[in-house]
């Protein structure tokens, strides 16, 4: 009688270990699992934020598509680039001297005096 209750405990003792070792094994593969899950969530927040940016950037794309395609980009380039003008009006090309041509000097900015030094002079002169 001793003997099968003493075959009873380590049984019991044996299918306590064999329960705990499965439970530690399931925690194991749930925390794998719950930090699989907090990873997968901020790859998705990344991918959102890459979307808005890349639609932020579609619109832009798409405005300037517009305005390239606009009469007002064509007039500034043919204005601009090409040297062109409308019917009725005169092109007027400067030399690159013009000042020297006229005889005009450069003008020179008066030196720059810092404000408190301006109040000392004031006050002392």
């Amino acid at each position: 009688m001793l003997n099968k209750k003493l075959n009873l405990s380590i049984r019991s003792r044996s299918i306590q270990i064999i329960i705990i070792i499965a439970g530690i094994g399931l925690i194991v593969n749930l925390s794998k699992d719950i930090m699989r899950l907090l990873r997968s969530g901020d790859e998705l927040k990344l991918a959102e934020q890459k979307v808005f940016e890349l639609e932020e950037e579609r619109v832009l794309l798409k405005e300037k598509k517009k305005y390239y395609q606009s009469d007002g980009f064509v007039e500034e380039v043919a204005r601009n680039k090409l040297n062109m003008s409308k019917e009725g009006e005169t092109i007027v090309i400067l030399p690159e001297d013009v000042k020297g041509i006229l005889g005009t000097k450069d003008s020179q900015l008066p030196e720059f005096v810092p404000s408190w030094k301006q109040w000392v002079n004031l006050f002392l002169d």
